[in-house]
């Protein structure tokens, strides 16, 4: 039976926290570089953020975001959940609704892109960003053109650049114009290799797991089943370190081991 204060650590290390890597630091660099491009005429060049589910998009962003909220008295960037279908309605209340505009007088797509951009236009958000903008990909081309060409016309009227992440069924998307691909330059976020960054990731990562016997590094078979599994994917080591933190207070060893992260990743 797992103790109280065990019980506090598993909570403790399931909770999200940020955790800088190289790959991530690259997409914060090309994220504040579109947020502080000059003011000038013509379209705003976004970034469109390409990662396999798991990679870390959301993270990532939401850490921007929360970084410029800290940091700054201004507006921060918006963040918008791109609802699936896609559905321009659906799309633009979304972005009323975080701006708090929850009972919006509007009803046509027309009308609530014109209070869109009346509201947008008030609070001046220095950067909009869409995450899961895969999801525009799953109905019509039609559908799908509707909803990029309204954020087209929301970044060209205000002057606010955007940015577009998802995973690979965002690149269709993004590729069916030039004009899309000049404005959502593509930016991967990639899975690491198995390679001493990879390692070093790993350790970082234990480095802040709540372990009264863990020691700095691993054995090296770990770190080899641990990019077996996850296949460089920061989603899937965190969830295995996870797991396997949770073995190690369970059974009172309190010291990550091969043995609790073979059982997980149920791979030989």
């Amino acid at each position: 039976m797992i103790e109280h204060d065990g019980l506090l650590r598993i909570q403790q290390v399931q909770e999200e926290r940020w955790q800088p890597h190289p790959y991530a630091v690259r997409v914060l660099e090309e994220l504040e570089l579109v947020y502080l491009q000059p003011k000038i005429s013509g379209a705003p060049i976004g970034r469109s953020i390409i990662g396999c589910s798991g990679a870390g998009k959301t993270t990532i962003l939401k850490h921007f975001v929360e970084e410029h909220r800290l940091h700054e008295s201004s507006c921060p960037p918006l963040f918008i959940n791109t609802p699936p279908g896609p559905n321009l309605n659906s799309l633009l209340t979304m972005i009323l609704e975080e701006v708090n505009d929850f009972k919006p007088t509007a009803r046509t797509a027309s009308e609530k892109l014109n209070r869109t951009l009346r509201i947008l236009g008030e609070i001046k958000p220095p950067m909009i960003i869409f995450d899961e903008a895969q999801n525009l990909a799953e109905g019509t081309d039609k559908q799908s053109r509707n909803c990029v060409n309204a954020i087209k016309t929301i970044s060209n009227n205000l002057g606010i650049p955007t940015i577009m992440a998802g995973t690979g069924a965002l690149i269709p998307v993004i590729n069916y114009d030039d004009q899309y691909v000049r404005r959502w330059r593509p930016v991967k976020l990639e899975v690491y290799p198995e390679c001493q960054e990879f390692v070093d990731l790993v350790n970082a990562l234990v480095a802040n797991i709540p372990l009264k016997k863990q020691e700095g590094f691993l054995a090296p078979t770990a770190y080899q089943k641990l990019h077996k599994y996850s296949q460089g994917v920061i989603g899937l080591l965190k969830e295995v370190l996870i797991n396997a933190t949770a073995e190690a207070i369970r059974d009172g060893s309190e010291r990550l081991t091969i043995k609790h992260i073979r059982p997980i990743m149920e791979i030989d």
